[in-house]
């Protein structure tokens, strides 16, 4: 007879196009499916990943909006979901997600609840602090995505650090196609070398600061053009910058765009951030091989070992940013040698595959843990 496959939801405020979404998405359609079986609620719509989870075969059910004090028939909706799913094990990503869905799944009788902790957030409402203290004593286990993570975690929630897992997130070799690489190299000008980021366009992202030393680097004499890939709301505000400094000729602002073909014809990979948790679109950049220069922050510094895999530059200093970008691009050999091992790293340590064994071990041991 075979064993009846443990029923996991992952609850999160989406499926549009991110890091933490698409680990969601990585885990639903390809953590080990013969043992367990996925499904996904999203808290307001369901985003442009959410074809992608149906195509696969994983169902995505949809509340329609925030849950709170202010909608109560929204926080209603979500545990009916819940109910009507009938997992076993509810894992919640993202703030609010962790929030309200932690105190949904365990009003609806979930027998294991999960929550990760994709990134640092540092200002908190007290209030919001103080519920997840309470909800803390309530997850089954919690999980952060860098030993930053977990120690900011540790000292906010005043748990000891071992109560929360470390999960590296991780991806896998993604190549472009020929067409795509093509298609993005004929919208460059010739002859110039390309930095390039991907990443959302909302503040803790810092694009502001390479604006800024893309401006110092032009009052220099280097010439590069800049490949800004993603979208969010402050894209306008950045195209507004981009030509008040004098440089928005030299920057391309692609919205949201696959990350391959823009990392193929990148010369330089640049996270400019200044929150993080440990992003995806570094280690993207890492495999593909590019020389990345990054801002030390989250758990950026447990990826790169500076002048080894890549360069580190403190959060905000848009000078500093200039002269290791400067420094990446006069250096055919140096920005070689940093790739090399940047691949290296993250094809050891960082991968999907690597992620994928450690939920399925959290998973496995915890419903053993109830089953015994």
């Amino acid at each position: 007879m075979t064993p009846r496959r443990v029923r996991v939801l992952h609850v999160i405020t989406s499926l549009t196009v991110g890091g933490a979404e698409r680990l969601v998405l990585s885990a639903a359609c390809r953590l080990a499916p013969e043992r367990f079986e996925h499904a996904i609620c999203c808290l307001v719509e369901p985003g442009a990943l959410a074809a992608e989870a149906a195509a696969a075969g994983v169902p995505v059910h949809t509340v329609g909006a925030f849950p709170g004090v202010t909608r109560p028939l929204a926080f209603l909706r979500l545990r009916r979901i819940i109910k009507q799913v009938a997992p076993t094990i509810v894992h919640t990503h993202l703030q609010s997600a962790n929030l309200y869905g932690r105190l949904a799944a365990r009003l609806a009788g979930v027998p294991l609840v999960m929550a990760t902790e994709h990134n640092v957030y540092a200002h908190k409402p007290r209030r919001y602090v103080l519920v997840e203290r309470a909800l803390a004593r309530w997850t089954d286990v919690l999980i952060a995505v860098s030993a930053n993570v977990q120690q900011f975690l540790s000292r906010q929630l005043a748990l000891p650090p071992s109560a929360i897992r470390v999960v590296y997130n991780g991806v896998a070799d993604a190549p472009a196609s020929a067409a795509s690489v093509a298609e993005l190299t004929q919208r460059l000008p010739a002859g110039l070398p390309v930095a390039a980021v991907v990443a959302s366009l909302t503040k803790k992202k810092g694009h502001p600061v390479l604006l800024r030393a893309l401006a110092a680097l032009r009052q220099k004499g280097v010439a590069l053009t800049v490949l800004i890939a993603g979208d969010g709301p402050e894209r306008s505000r950045l195209e507004a910058m981009s030509e008040a400094l004098g440089v928005g000729d030299s920057v391309r602002f692609l919205g949201t765009a696959p990350a391959p073909p823009v990392l193929a014809v990148a010369d330089v990979f640049v996270l400019p951030s200044l929150v993080e948790g440990l992003p995806l679109a570094l280690l993207e950049a890492m495999l593909a091989g590019k020389a990345v220069v990054a801002s030390a922050v989250g758990g950026v510094p447990e990826v790169i070992e500076p002048e080894v895999n890549g360069v580190l530059v403190a959060a905000g200093d848009d000078s500093a940013l200039a002269d290791a970008i400067a420094r990446l691009i006069a250096s055919p050999e140096l920005r070689a040698r940093l790739g090399q091992q940047a691949r290296a790293t993250v094809g050891g340590r960082f991968t999907e595959a690597a992620y994928l064994a450690s939920l399925d071990e959290i998973y496995t041991r915890a419903v053993q843990a109830i089953a015994a």
